[in-house]
């Protein structure tokens, strides 16, 4: 074959093949390959392949892999040799990792010296900081509540006091900023000395600038993507471990500015990690980006193209593949590591009084009635699904309700014109006191009482601001969607404030919303009952809030307690039998390795999309028993 000496010329903007002109190289199934899939374009001054755009390094390597294949010699110019050495040396890096994260897998330590770290870690906590040591840039998966900003800590100690890092640069939600500092002040037995990123531009300049003097630096994934290229200079500057909090923010594999940006900032570090408890909450696309992060050069899983190609190929298999790629490079605890002490779970069910009975009755059955009617189409009859299951909630629960605007699940007032309650429910508070508020009012009262903390949960922001009128004298903290998340927004109101608040010895009621104190807020340490005025159909929601106060770090001696009030013969009652069910099949989920799995923190959905189905079909069942429809 005449093939001979194939050059290769790397310049900045482009890259040549130069050959001879009589070279079988530029004809047939070879000028296919080059032109087809690779991309060049035929040079007939001088004779070759050109292709008018900067080539990656495993590019290279796959032309050159392709000449000596064909029995040419390929001949790189200084600035391709280059390129391919470095290519193999990161290479060598990437095979060493995962040789390394095998190895700590496979021989788990049971202790581990971290200088400066006064929090004694937890024996399953030893091994994952481990890990992330030994892989350099490794991902940490474990379920929420299992310490993983704890980890992340450790490991940045054990590489500070060996000089590998400098500094600590977290990205992650705004409400995840406060957790930070509290876990760093746990662990070291000393507030950090820590720059928040945020403000106006200006004021974010003059942030960096402090930030040079700081151990820890914290911004938001939006904040960092608007920073890149100041973020990007500060990371050269300062050896740093660059941490992505809650690294599903990034899973999406096309559009958006968040996972490009993020994936070329950590080029700029020293060390990345990621952290999250549901790597792959919608499919098993969702692990490009944040594993491309820890391992862009050469990615970890393949150019996107191919990634897409290759998932698309191996179809329902692909997960189980791509977990056996990545499976040196991430540790995962699951819940049942934690070893907690059980939880307990009291179902109160509680009677409707006669009129709120009434009315719920007759909404019951106008539902009924309705169901025949619903909208064909699959978005207006979803609307129209959430609007009868918010109602006989509302109806369950504070039947006031049913006359404000729902702006929770953009819900509008119920028109109750031409129904036999019509003006029953437009008089209602006149009449009674809807059973389970007053229930929760009074429990609330008991515990605290006798020196306990309490949260009630509820997802309506007009029973929120009911019971904080009813309990007025205990002075409760209130989170919900309306209120400023930091002193960033409101300095005097605030989310972070009302927490720090609860949490100190000072205010013994919280009053929140689901959706609103989900992400990275712990309360194990301040809080041990938990009321809930009322739930929704979302198992994500419900879990996630079971989760914040029962976590690493409770006290093993004090038993934690949920108090699930139920109207009977209610939307109540379906609602806890499907939550039962959602939430044993989320724990079974999270008990595995990786699973697809959605815990959406701050989607206010009354009922999941792929569950709505099912759920509307269980309430229906049971408004025909209750009415008897059949």
């Amino acid at each position: 074959m005449r093939h001979g000496l194939v050059r290769i010329k790397l310049n900045p903007n482009s890259l040549e093949l130069l050959l001879n002109r009589e070279s079988e190289l530029l004809s047939g199934t070879h000028r296919i390959h080059f032109v087809n899939v690779l991309g060049f374009e035929v040079s007939d001054a001088p004779s070759g392949y050109v292709l008018k755009k900067s080539a990656n390094p495993s590019l290279l390597v796959d032309i050159v892999d392709y000449l000596k294949a064909q029995g040419a010699t390929p001949s790189p110019n200084k600035a391709a040799r280059e390129s391919l050495e470095a290519f193999h040396a990161l290479l060598g890096d990437l095979v060493d990792a995962a040789d390394a994260g095998k190895a700590v897998k496979a021989s788990p330590p049971i202790t581990l010296g971290i200088p400066q770290l006064k929090r004694t870690l937890k024996s399953y906590q030893v091994p994952a900081v481990a890990h992330a040591i030994a892989v350099k840039n490794a991902a940490n998966f474990s379920v929420p509540g299992s310490g993983k900003t704890t980890i992340a800590l450790g490991v940045f100690s054990s590489l500070r006091a060996v000089k590998t890092v400098e500094k600590l640069v977290v990205v992650g939600p705004r409400s995840s900023f406060l957790p930070w500092e509290e876990e760093f002040e746990a662990c070291f037995r000393r507030p950090p000395q820590s720059i928040r990123i945020s403000g106006s531009k200006s004021q974010r300049l003059k942030l960096y600038r402090k930030a040079e003097a700081a151990e820890m630096v914290l911004i938001s994934y939006q904040m960092a993507t608007n920073d890149s290229e100041r973020l990007g200079r500060f990371l050269r500057q300062f050896k740093s471990l660059l941490v992505l909090d809650e690294s599903h923010n990034i899973k999406r594999l096309e559009g958006g500015t968040w996972a490009p940006t993020l994936v070329s900032l950590g080029m700029c570090a020293t060390r990345r990690m990621i952290l999250t408890g549901t790597p792959a909450p919608n499919s098993v696309h969702d692990l490009w980006s944040q594993m491309t992060f820890l391992w862009p050069r050469p990615p970890i899983l393949g150019s996107m193209d191919e990634f897409k190609s290759r998932t698309a190929s191996e179809g329902t298999g692909s997960l189980e593949s791509v977990r056996r790629e990545i499976f040196p490079f991430y540790w995962r605890i699951r819940k049942a590591d934690l070893d907690l002490p059980p939880a307990r779970f009291r179902r109160i069910r509680l009677g409707l009084r006669k009129y709120q009975d009434a009315i719920y009755r007759v909404l019951a059955a106008k539902v009924l009635s309705e169901v025949v009617k619903a909208a064909p189409v699959r978005a207006k009859l979803r609307a129209w699904r959430t609007a009868r299951m918010v109602r006989l909630l509302q109806a369950a629960t504070n039947p006031s309700l049913l006359t404000k605007h729902s702006i929770e699940f953009q819900v509008p007032p119920l028109t109750a014109a031409g129904l036999p309650v019509d003006e029953l429910i437009v008089d209602y508070h006149k009449y009674e006191t809807p059973v389970k508020l007053e229930f929760a009012v009074r429990l609330a009262r008991s515990l605290i009482a006798k020196n306990e903390k309490v949260i009630i949960w509820t997802s309506f922001i007009h029973n929120i601001r009911t019971l904080d009128h009813s309990l007025v004298d205990l002075q409760p903290r209130i989170v919900y969607g309306d209120v400023p998340k930091d002193q960033s927004e409101d300095v005097e109101f605030n989310r972070e404030r009302m927490l720090q608040d609860f949490k100190s010895g000072n205010f013994p009621l919280l009053i929140a919303n689901p959706s609103a104190c989900a992400e990275s807020v712990s309360l194990h340490n301040a809080c041990r009952h938990a009321i809930y005025l009322d739930r929704t159909f979302n198992g994500a929601h419900f879990m996630q809030s079971i989760d914040r106060i029962h976590r690493v770090g409770m006290d093993p001696n004090k038993k934690v307690q949920y108090y699930l009030l139920l109207a009977k013969g209610t939307i109540d009652e379906v609602i806890d039998l499907r939550l039962s069910e959602k939430v044993e099949q989320l724990r079974r989920l999270l008990e595995g390795d990786i699973s697809v799995l959605n815990l959406d923190y701050e989607t206010a959905e009354f009922t999941e999309e792929s569950e709505e189905e099912g759920d509307f079909s269980a309430l229906v069942e049971q408004l025909q028993r209750i009415t008897n429809t059949v």
